[in-house]
């Protein structure tokens, strides 16, 4: 029992030092997700167009968090973040805010607003890509 509880210790030790290297990522992400859930009604309403403010948003959303999260994770690790691996993780973040809004009385999952969110993602990641190669020069 003692070495389980040891076990566990451990676990919480290493869990509690990657949330220190990734605090802002962290924040950020807390705040992505706060702003998703807040009721519709608090927010103005924009008219629907050809670009919707509301993607506009979500895309930039999501690319704070990614740029914050490589940004981190490069002083943390001294080297980018897996693209690809980085792009399905915060990718899946993503989702889940989306379905999560379905649990509110005033929000909905919107295929759009997530197609946003990946959008926002990329480009998080590829300006830290291109920020990143600028410096080391």
């Amino acid at each position: 029992m003692i070495d389980a509880w040891h076990a566990f210790l451990l676990q919480c030790r290493h869990v509690m030092s990657i949330l220190k290297i990734y605090k802002w990522t962290v924040a950020c992400s807390a705040l992505v997700v706060l702003l998703l859930l807040l009721p519709a009604q608090i927010f103005p309403k924009t008219p629907r167009g050809m670009l919707e403010l509301d993607k506009i948003v979500h895309g930039f959303l999501f690319g704070i968090v990614t740029a914050v999260f490589c940004a981190e994770h490069r002083r943390w690790a001294r080297v980018d973040p897996p693209l690809l691996l980085s792009f399905v993780i915060i990718g899946t973040f993503s989702f889940l805010t989306e379905v999560s809004q379905l649990a509110t009385k005033t929000r909905h999952f919107d295929l759009k607003d997530f197609g946003a969110d990946l959008i926002g993602i990329a480009a998080g990641l590829l300006l830290m890509r291109l920020i990143a190669g600028m410096a080391q020069k």
